[in-house]
């Protein structure tokens, strides 16, 4: 249900925007308040930190537990479709919305894409092997980060406030469409605190 309300709200948004409905009729004042001139290249900064080198961090990190606490399939799987919602974004939505800021397809954008599958992949890749505070701490830096890097792209005026939140749909439909098809994977068995007791002293107990 989340995958599909996310694509249709994509698929919505996208037609708006097709039509005309886009930044600078909606968006001029969020655009003047965050892209300032003297601001471009530390949010340009900012945007290229938090997309590659920040990918490959938690990427690299998901790996390494994934391996660990046996879920490394999920991890790699779910990454696949967090690299599908790149390729879909770029290469089918850009190309059927047509929108340009400096002549150059802008919805959606294509870092945020990038961020927002990830972290939202990762999440649900580790999902089944962590606890309950820990779920909510990697929820949250990856909000975070997804908002951050959203920031980022319109201060940088690559993007607009559209763009980021048709970015953060669409991502959100591919990769829950791909934890749909992939299930909720194994649950961890609860750690031993001890040496089991044998067979006979649990029965006289």
């Amino acid at each position: 249900m989340i995958s599909f309300v996310s694509l249709l709200a994509t698929a919505l948004l996208g037609l708006a925007v097709s039509r005309g409905y886009a930044a600078y009729g909606l968006e001029r004042d969020a655009l003047h308040l965050i892209s300032r001139p003297s601001n471009l290249d530390r949010w340009t900064q900012l945007a290229d930190t938090l997309a590659v080198p920040a990918i490959g961090a938690v990427f690299i990190a998901s790996l390494v537990y994934g391996g660990r606490r046996h879920v490394l399939a999920r991890v790699v799987v779910l990454a696949g479709f967090a690299a599908a919602a790149e390729v879909v974004s770029e290469k089918l939505v850009k190309p059927a919305v047509q929108e340009r800021i400096h002549g150059a397809l802008s919805f959606p954008s294509g870092n945020v894409t990038a961020v927002c599958a990830t972290a939202v992949a990762m999440w649900v890749a580790l999902y089944p092997v962590l606890g309950k505070r820990a779920r909510l701490t990697t929820f949250w830096l990856g909000v975070a980060w997804t908002l951050l890097m959203s920031v980022a792209v319109v201060g940088a005026f690559w993007h607009t406030p559209i763009d980021a939140i048709g970015s953060i749909l669409l991502s959100v439909g591919i990769v829950t469409a791909g934890a749909a098809i992939l299930g909720s994977g194994p649950v961890p068995a609860p750690p031993t605190t001890g040496p089991l007791k044998p067979v006979q002293e649990l029965e006289r107990v």
